[in-house]
């Protein structure tokens, strides 16, 4: 007997149509081109919620309701954790809505379910000031790789994550348009625009690869470069620079956020981050806080100056 026979009858009563599913709902997701993190975080959360249709003899996919799934959140999350309740709905609101699509169930029972709201953020994002910035990219230009320079430049330029970074191909750029195309959360791709100068250094680029290969940013194995690789290329960057303190992809990306709702507002800056619906309001206006070198000039503009003087006692 195979071994996959093997495991298929080690499968408990009441598990097996969630077990049997849920491999064909991980299938579709990742031929979807869903992440490896999101493909592990979707199977790890519809085992669990199998184990828990064991438990509560839930026998056939009718037997999931709202309720029900509500129970198990609440069950996998005691804590009330909004990351990980966040984590928890997407999920079974894939498997669930995976389930409506195949009509093995009438209506997705999670999709009334809303995601919890996190409480606000009591630390503003870490951004880099402009002496670090002028730094990190001066220390790109002139002591690391035309590659190098290319990422961080993209990074502080245009804010895309590191993983979007590392799905860019070749067709995805647009120099002379002036905008590139990066694959986002999702699994869509969004029409990011870039700078005049931004643009030149990604002609630069261009014109070192070959023209035949498709990927724009490949290692040294002609695989693609991996998020870690980024990480640690910048950390080495900025240590290069004289940044004493530790810079991270992520910090590049709230430094664009920042400078750019400092001169754009929340509106443009929400699109160029790729929070385009409602949802991501939130998400965005953590950025709308001025940058302290405008303090002294904002407080010159208030009217006490110029309307009380303090008498000199002779």
């Amino acid at each position: 007997m195979s071994g996959s026979a093997v495991r298929e009858r080690q499968v408990p009563d009441g598990m097996d149509w969630v077990v049997r599913m849920g491999r064909q709902c991980v299938e579709a997701e990742r031929s979807r081109g869903l992440g490896t993190r999101s493909l592990y975080e979707v199977e790890h959360w519809i085992k669990r919620f199998g184990v828990f249709a064991q438990a509560y003899k839930l026998a056939t996919p009718r037997d999931v309701t709202t309720g029900v799934v509500r129970d198990f959140i609440i069950a996998a999350n005691p804590k009330g954790s909004p990351s990980l309740g966040k984590t928890i709905v997407w999920c079974i609101r894939k498997f669930c809505s995976f389930l409506a699509l195949r009509q093995v169930i009438p209506v997705s029972p999670a999709q009334p379910i809303p995601h919890p709201k996190a409480r606000p953020r009591e630390k503003l994002p870490e951004y880099l000031k402009p002496p670090e910035l002028y730094a990190l990219l001066e220390t790109a230009m002139t002591q690391r790789s035309l590659q190098d320079l290319t990422i961080v430049s993209l990074l502080v330029a245009a804010g895309p994550r590191p993983k979007e970074i590392v799905t860019l191909r070749r067709k995805d750029i647009f120099v002379g348009e002036q905008f590139i195309f990066l694959k986002v959360k999702g699994g869509w791709y969004k029409r990011t625009p870039i700078s005049e100068s931004m643009a030149a250094t990604l002609q630069e680029y261009l014109d070192t690869i070959p023209p035949g290969r498709p990927l724009l940013f490949p290692n040294q194995w002609g695989k693609p470069i991996d998020t870690r690789w980024i990480e640690r290329m910048v950390r080495d960057a900025a240590a290069q620079a004289g940044i004493k303190r530790r810079i991270t992809p992520r910090m590049l990306r709230h430094t664009f956020a920042t400078y750019a709702a400092d001169r754009h507002g929340i509106t443009v800056t929400r699109a160029l981050l790729g929070h385009s619906n409602h949802s991501h309001a939130n998400t965005t206006e953590v950025y709308m806080h001025l940058i302290p070198s405008k303090f002294r000039v904002l407080m010159n503009c208030h009217p006490y100056p110029s309307t009380v003087r303090r008498r000199k006692s002779w």
